[in-house]
């Protein structure tokens, strides 16, 4: 099909040599062969009267004009996609997707675990990757590379096609055979412990839970710092060391490790979990299933 003589077939290498910025790559992305490439490329040069792709150095470069054509045109593609999956009142079980989601290790276990255990079940023809929240860059969603993103609502990009869908709260937990601290813990009790604390990135961002310790002029004793919320169980089992984690990621974590769950001393911000997907999903079935599934396995725990 041709839309002011350009061959709309072509939009798909110009996507990839746009994304690449090679030719050889290019081709193995969109499984043509590098000469295919190479003459698709030669047209499109001739369309836009533009080289588009260009030597510098050592490797290739866009063109400044090339580099205004990047968002265009991956917004096109990424709309159309979007437009193929839709269907009018489409049955679950009928639809044959695969579906690309980011997470936190917090979210992957309190909500994905369900996620992907109602799937089996309501919409078996969907399958899933699942990759971490570390290193996720925002362009990806965009780029139409990644379906949905959930994570703290205060890191969504764009909160107009984004919806909050769990609320938790702040939990301490310690080792059951700790019997220094009774069912509730005092704020002296807190401080004058060990902690086992969570840092998060390589940049080192601080936890709500030490946002409010700092906002309180607040100092606990940092025994061991990890790099995950998972890893505070076993990091306070067989000490007297407490840890500090949402409440519903403690209450799975004390059925698989010995330890007991208190509350928090004083008062820790609330984790607010969005769902974001991109403007034009907002309509794809698929991913109206799965934020519906969310929300109600979110309401289910509450």
């Amino acid at each position: 099909m041709r839309v002011n003589k350009l061959d709309l077939n072509q939009l798909v290498v110009l996507d990839a040599v746009l994304t690449y910025r090679s030719v050889s790559k290019a081709a193995t992305h969109v499984h043509l062969t590098q000469p295919a490439v190479s003459a698709s490329l030669g047209k499109l040069r001739h369309f836009f009267g533009d080289p588009i792709l260009v030597q510098q150095g050592s490797g290739m470069a866009l063109t400044p004009f090339a580099e205004t054509l990047v968002q265009p045109v991956r917004d096109l593609l990424v709309q159309a996609q979007a437009l193929t999956h839709r269907r009018p009142g489409r049955d679950p079980a009928d639809i044959q997707r695969r579906i690309t989601l980011v997470a936190s290790d917090y979210v992957q276990q309190v909500l994905l675990v369900g996620l992907l255990q109602r799937a089996s079940k309501e919409a078996p023809g969907l399958s899933f990757e699942i990759r971490s929240i570390s290193g996720y860059l925002n362009r990806e969603l965009e780029q139409g590379d990644v379906d949905l993103v959930v994570s703290l609502a205060s890191g969504i990009a764009d909160p107009t096609n984004s919806e909050i869908i769990f609320r938790d709260s702040w939990s301490c937990i310690l080792c059951k055979k700790n019997s220094s601290i009774g069912s509730e813990i005092s704020l002296a009790e807190y401080l004058n412990a060990g902690h086992v604390g969570v840092v998060l990135g390589s940049g080192r961002v601080p936890t709500l839970d030490q946002v409010a310790l700092d906002r309180l002029g607040l100092k606990r004793r940092l025994e061991v710092h990890v790099p995950s919320f998972f890893m505070v169980a076993p990091c306070v089992v067989g000490t007297q060391r407490l840890g500090l984690i949402q409440t519903q990621l403690a209450k799975i974590l004390s059925q698989k490790w010995p330890v007991r769950v208190v509350p928090v001393p004083f008062e820790v911000e609330e984790v607010v979990t969005a769902v974001q997907w991109h403007r034009y999903q907002a309509h794809d079935p698929a991913i109206q299933w799965i934020r519906q599934s969310l929300k109600n396995i979110a309401e289910e725990m509450r």
